[in-house]
């Protein structure tokens, strides 16, 4: 049987995006490695998606009665970060929007 090479995603254009926010890394956000844990990566999507909407006035999370969801997003990393470093998070609606119903245990 041959194996499929594996083939690199490439990073995105900046002009895919239409939106960018800055977000500061914070030192908790360090793993032993000396890089931005993993996982963290998808704190990141979430600040910079709410801060949109925030500034935007389409979310009040204080007084507010809608709530601002990330239904769906992939990370694909191509270099490393770290404490102390500022970041620009890319944001953009990919695809039709569809009404979906999801059930959880």
């Amino acid at each position: 049987m041959s194996e499929k090479p594996t083939v690199r995603v490439q990073p995105q254009s900046r002009s895919t995006f239409k939106v960018f926010r800055q977000i500061t890394t914070r030192w908790e956000d360090n793993d032993v490695y000396g890089h931005i844990n993993n996982a963290v990566y998808y704190s990141y999507v979430d600040t910079a998606v709410n801060a949109y909407l925030i500034a935007q006035g389409a979310l009040d999370i204080h007084a507010g009665k809608t709530i601002g969801l990330v239904i769906e997003n992939h990370c694909n990393f191509f270099s490393p970060l770290a404490f102390p470093q500022i970041i620009e998070a890319g944001i953009r609606v990919s695809g039709a929007l569809h009404p979906r119903l999801c059930q959880r245990p």
